[in-house]
């Protein structure tokens, strides 16, 4: 079946709250859309659910079994991408609820785009509600909780801080052929995305909020993940770069992987930022804060970018 957009859910384990968020997809008010959905091994009755709800849309639910298990969110993300052929793709998480006007905003807005730069790639994102497993509200807006700067989409800002969540995120199809296949050294795919479409398309905000994201024990949100830990750290811990350096050795693997994967698309500019990036690696004191520094490599607030600098 051929869709106008492709929304890719990639499951592992999420029994507890996957028919909820496929209830939410399927009450949406746009209805040109295919469910692709690929399991990573799961051991509890995800299995199970899929098939209910592909015995109720057997014409909208494509369900992928490739042999491979275990491959992690970002890879799984991956191998849906390389499967889907719709014009326009999204990602869902598999705990989330999305309110019922998400897609159809979110294409609306995407074509708004394309209609400006028909030529580019485009990501769209747009904000999210924080909610607790039992969906109560704990903030009514991630942006602002986690203090994130939409205009912060730059290439140099996307190296240090990922922005766009993948939940919340919108693709077209040139961007996705473009992106593809994800390295394997990506810290997640939607920072992965944000930072080809940053290099070689479009990144662009969508200011409304569209999706409940759920945050509980178990699930694979950057919400919860070594990243938010990483950035929620007090300030000694950020001064006694505990967490500091492992965390750049990934950013910068991410670096590299970009780099060997778009250099001979990219301008001479957007290489010598990517080599000034990698270069952190093996600098330390002055010079790593002036490589810093130069290239403009800030975190999304004034006090973590210049803790970001005293620790470098």
């Amino acid at each position: 079946m051929s869709a106008m957009v492709d929304i890719l859910l990639a499951s592992y384990n999420g029994e507890k709250y996957l028919d909820e968020q496929l209830e939410s997809i399927f009450n949406q008010d746009f209805h040109d859309f295919r469910v692709l959905i690929r399991d990573d091994g799961s051991t509890d009755e995800t299995l199970n659910i899929l098939a209910k709800w592909k015995g109720l849309y057997p014409q909208k639910i494509e369900l992928v079994e490739d042999g491979k298990q275990n491959l992690g969110a970002t890879q799984n993300f991956n191998r849906l991408m390389e499967i889907s052929t719709a014009p326009y793709v999204c990602f869902s998480d598999q705990d989330d609820k999305w309110m019922p006007e998400k897609v159809r905003k979110q294409l609306a807005f995407i074509q708004s785009i394309e209609e400006k730069h028909p030529e580019k790639g485009v990501m769209i994102f747009n904000d999210l509600i924080i909610c607790d497993e039992s969906m109560n509200i704990l903030s009514p807006s991630l942006i602002e909780k986690d203090r994130l700067d939409t205009r912060a989409i730059k290439t140099h800002r996307l190296l240090i801080q990922n922005v766009p969540y993948g939940c919340a995120s919108f693709v077209n199809r040139k961007l996705l052929n473009t992106a593809i296949p994800i390295d394997s050294r990506a810290l997640l795919h939607d920072h992965w995305l944000a930072l080809v479409a940053s290099l070689t398309g479009c990144l662009c905000y969508l200011d409304d909020v569209l999706v409940y994201h759920r945050i509980h024990d178990n699930n694979a949100s950057r919400a919860g993940s070594e990243h938010k830990r990483e950035i929620s750290n007090g300030l000694m811990d950020k001064l006694n770069n505990q967490n500091f350096q492992k965390y750049l050795d990934k950013q910068v693997l991410q670096a590299e992987a970009i780099q060997e994967a778009f250099t001979s698309i990219l301008t001479n500019e957007q290489n010598a930022m990517l080599e000034d990036f990698i270069r952190l690696k093996l600098t330390r004191g002055m010079k790593r804060k002036w490589i810093i520094i130069k290239n403009k490599f800030f975190k999304n607030s004034l006090l973590n970018t210049i803790k970001l600098i005293l620790r470098a």
